[in-house]
Formats: structure tokens, sequence, C-alpha cells
């Protein structure tokens, strides 16, 4: 009987471990990342967290990678656009320092609204950020010895004034504001919006000609005084000193091919997902800036724009293919850059999936090697999952690559997208217009 009972135990001692053991190396994708640079003079990229498996690409000493997990002894990076693992002993986790741009902001044990308030950072407050989670970002705050979560939103990379607090309010007699100067419209028509947003209201437009008086500039905005007695905001590239004719042969011509299509533009990767990174430079931040300036020469000239994500957000492939869908898409135009394991490689492509896309890849192609006269790397067939599953008639556009580190200096330069914009929306309208 002892022996019997003996061997009960064993056996189940056996099944005990049996069904802990797998969870000791098991790897968990977390929304967590962070940034860390290669600190060997070469790391392979492995398929698998094994020095056995295939090496799918080298990296060089000093670049800098995006971590999205890890195992006791591997990470899983971005590469390209797939993930790869790499030994995590040849990583040096990266940090940059940021500043509270809030009058105060609340410092939590972790990246939610609901969680615990730790403490608050006063405006100006030096943070260093460690990783980051969605719209949340890690940061250790050396004034006060702590570590916890902040919103993205309300930390910049550059230094903060600190806003003094408000003087007593005096009388003061109101004078008109003074203009920079006047200025004509020179697009077909133009949007005046309620703040220097594309996604802020729009209060009125403008006729090409339209003269106005610019009362302040904001980056790419201008501020201009309107009949009414109010202010409004209209994009600063459609404007010029001259005074234009009417048909100017300097802006994209409104076609009325254009006028009630839906176009929905999707700018490639986004949030914990952030595609290619260069030395300068990240893909999800490139496809965004330069989708907005096609999206606004496609509502200038009429059509109903549609965007995947107009901001910082991770977006499933599914998703984009659903918004083309839902909204039965006369176009739907996937912005991406490239990148390749070789940093020689350079020049644009489009791809289609089927012959319902392949008139509108070659549009856009040519039209792109015209305005940007980079290399043509023509118009192509791909089995990608927006183009594969996608009813419309869809394109994927590579506009450049970011591994190219001359390419990457030039694809980053607002002149750079407004070319590429300028031809995306060209090939567009000579689509429509052929048809």
């Amino acid at each position: 009987m002892k022996a019997s009972s003996l061997l009960k135990k064993l056996l189940c001692l056996v099944i005990l471990f049996s069904l802990l053991a797998p969870y000791e190396s098991q790897t968990v994708d977390a929304a967590y990342t962070f940034e860390g640079k290669v600190n060997a003079t070469v790391l392979n990229v492995r398929s698998k967290a094994s020095t056995s498996s295939s090496i799918m690409g080298k990296l060089k000493k000093n670049q800098i990678v995006t971590v999205v997990s890890q195992t006791k002894d591997w990470s899983k990076i971005s590469y390209g656009k797939k993930y790869g693992w790499v030994s995590s002993i040849y990583l040096t986790s990266v940090t940059w320092t940021g500043y509270v741009n809030a009058t105060s902001l609340n410092l939590r044990k972790s990246p939610s609204n609901k969680a615990v308030v730790m403490d608050s950072l006063k405006q100006g407050s030096a943070v260093t950020v460690k990783g980051k989670d969605g719209d949340w970002l890690q940061v250790y705050v050396s004034s006060k010895n702590k570590t916890g979560w902040v919103s993205s939103a309300y930390v910049s990379k550059k230094k903060v004034t600190v806003t003094p607090p408000p003087a007593p309010t005096k009388k003061v007699t109101t004078e008109p504001a003074k203009t920079i100067g006047t200025y004509y419209v020179n697009a077909s028509a133009l949007n005046i919006r309620q703040k220097a947003s594309t996604s802020a209201k729009i209060i009125g437009k403008l006729s090409n000609g339209s003269k106005v008086e610019m009362i302040a500039k904001e980056g790419d905005w201008a501020k201009i005084g309107l009949a009414s007695g109010g202010t409004g905001w209209v994009s600063f590239a459609y404007l010029t000193t001259k005074n234009p004719k009417a048909n100017t042969s300097e802006t994209p011509k409104s076609d009325s091919v254009l006028k009630g299509k839906v176009i929905v533009l999707d700018p490639g990767h986004g949030g914990n997902d952030p595609g290619a990174s260069g030395s300068l430079y990240r893909e999800k931040n490139l496809t965004l800036s330069t989708v907005i300036e096609v999206g606004n020469l496609l509502a200038n000239a009429g059509a109903k724009v549609i965007y995947t994500r107009s901001n910082d957000t991770y977006i499933s492939l599914a998703q984009r293919v659903l918004v083309s869908q839902q909204n039965k898409a006369d176009a739907f135009i996937s912005i991406h850059f490239n990148s390749s394991t070789s940093s020689n490689v350079s020049g644009i492509e489009t791809y289609y999936y089927s012959s319902k896309d392949t008139v509108l890849a070659k549009s856009i192609q040519s039209n792109l090697i015209a305005q940007t006269k980079m290399k043509d790397l023509s118009a192509k067939f791909g089995n990608y999952h927006v183009l594969r599953e996608n009813k419309q008639p869809a394109v994927l556009v590579e506009l450049g690559f970011i591994s190219n580190p001359v390419e990457e200096k030039l694809i980053g330069t607002p002149g750079y997208q407004k070319n590429a914009a300028l031809g995306i929306y060209e090939g567009i309208n000579q689509y429509f217009r052929e048809r």
C-alpha cells in the first residue's frame, strides 16, 4: 500500500511540472515598445528566438531598432515589414529627454487614465522617456526619483517655456489686427478652417485668385482676416504674393472628373507598428504627412477624402480594407516608404493585385516619376492584404527607401512630399479622366 501511495504522489508531481514548464519561456507580445541600439559590430536578425533558426538579415553597430517584446535572452524587433529576433545582450536601451508641455501632468502607475496617480509634474519638468505603450510613455523623473506613465500628448522633445501666471487685466483699446501682407489664392478652391488643422471644422471657401490679408503664420498654416470681421486658417501652400490668373498653371487644375469621387487614403503602419525605421525617420510618420498632402489636393478638387487613420494610431489590415468597402471607394491608395537589406537600393514602385487595379497603378507610377524624378521601379503585381482582400480599385505605393541614407534625407523633406503628393493626385486624376 505504501509503495502504491508513493507512486501516485510521484505521478502527480510529474504531471504538475509538465503543465507548468511551457510557461517559463513563453513570449508575451504586449503593446509596450522601446528603442534599442546595436552594440555589436554586426548583429544577426533571426526568424525565431534561437541561434539555430534561419538568419533574416544583419544589423550594423549603432543601428536603432524598435523592440516589441522580449523573452529571457531574446528581443523581438520590427524589421522592415516583418518581425525578427536578436540576442538581447547586444542591444542597449535608448532613452530620450522630454519636457512637460501642459500646465500640470499626472504621473500614473500604469498606462491608463484610471491608473493610480503617483505624482503631478509641473510645466517644463524634464523626464527620461524609456518606452511606449499606445498613447502612453514610460518615464523616469529624476527630480522625484520615480518611474511611471504619462500621456504622450503632453510631452515634447523641445524645452518648454514655462507660461507665467496671467498678469492683472487692464482695460485696453482694441485695435484691428496688423497684417503680415496681402496674398492671393492659387488653388481652384481653398477651405477656410476654424483652426490650423486639416481635421478642424470648415467655416468657408475661397475661390482661385481671392485676395486675403494674412495676420499670422503657424507652420504650414496662415491665419487670415474674414469679411465678417472674424479670422480663419488656410493652407499656406496655396497662397501666393502674385495675383494669379483664374487658370494658372502653377497649381493642380480643378477637374470635374474628381468631384464627388470617394478616395480612401491609407497611411501605412501607425501606433505600435512603426514600419521601416532609418537613422532619421520612421515610416509611420512619413506616410501620414504625405497622405495629408494628397488629401488636401483631392479635397480642393471636389473629391470626398476618407483617411483610414489621421493620427498615430494602430489600424489592422482588415480594418483598412473595411473602410474602403464600407464607403464604396472609387479608389483606395495605400502609401508606404520602402526598406531593403541593401543600403544602395532606391526608387519608387506601385503595386496592384488584379486587373481592376492595373490601370490605376500604372497611372500613379508614371505621374510620380514625372513629378519626383526618382528611379522608376515600375508598377507591378503585389500580394498584399489591403489589395488582395479589397473589392474596390486599390494600389499600394512605395515612395522611396528609408534604408538608403541618401534617399532617406530626401524623402523626409516637405518639398519631396509635396511633389510625391502631386504625382499621386495627377495619377488619380488621369485614371478617372481616361476611364
